[in-house]
């Protein structure tokens, strides 16, 4: 597979990721009462953080998508991609130390740093394949 290709897929994959992520925890929001324990975290009393950053996701998602449409444009949205995945990251990992949430957020966002170091690496290499 040529590197090009590579890259394409790696960025339509990351949509579908953040996609699925983002839309699937919007839309059990009203199961919220029920799954928001499950991660060992407390409900909160309104759950427009809840939307708002979960939108964000399915955002994000978006626009991986138009990377992955034509990786010669939007490397703005890779660098931003990159850096909101390793917070996200270091975010939940500081909570689960600090005994805020279980492992289980942990999981997701293990794929996250995974994407965030895929995504460093074409920036990195993008320029060399021109």
């Amino acid at each position: 597979m040529e590197r090009k290709d590579y890259y394409k897929y790696l960025f339509l994959i990351g949509a579908i990721w953040n996609l699925i992520v983002g839309l699937m925890f919007i839309g059990l929001s009203p199961l919220a009462d029920s799954l928001v324990p499950m991660f060992d975290m407390e409900v909160p009393p309104s759950l427009v953080f809840y939307h708002s950053f979960f939108g964000i996701v399915a955002v994000f998602g978006i626009g991986y998508y138009l990377v992955a449409r034509d990786i010669n444009k939007n490397h703005g949205i890779v660098v931003l991609g990159a850096i909101t995945k390793f917070y996200v990251f270091i975010l939940y990992l500081a909570y689960f130390v600090l005994g805020y949430s279980n492992f289980i957020p942990i999981l997701f966002v293990i794929i996250d740093l995974i994407f965030a170091c895929l995504f460093i690496e074409f920036l990195i290499n993008f320029k060399k394949i021109e």
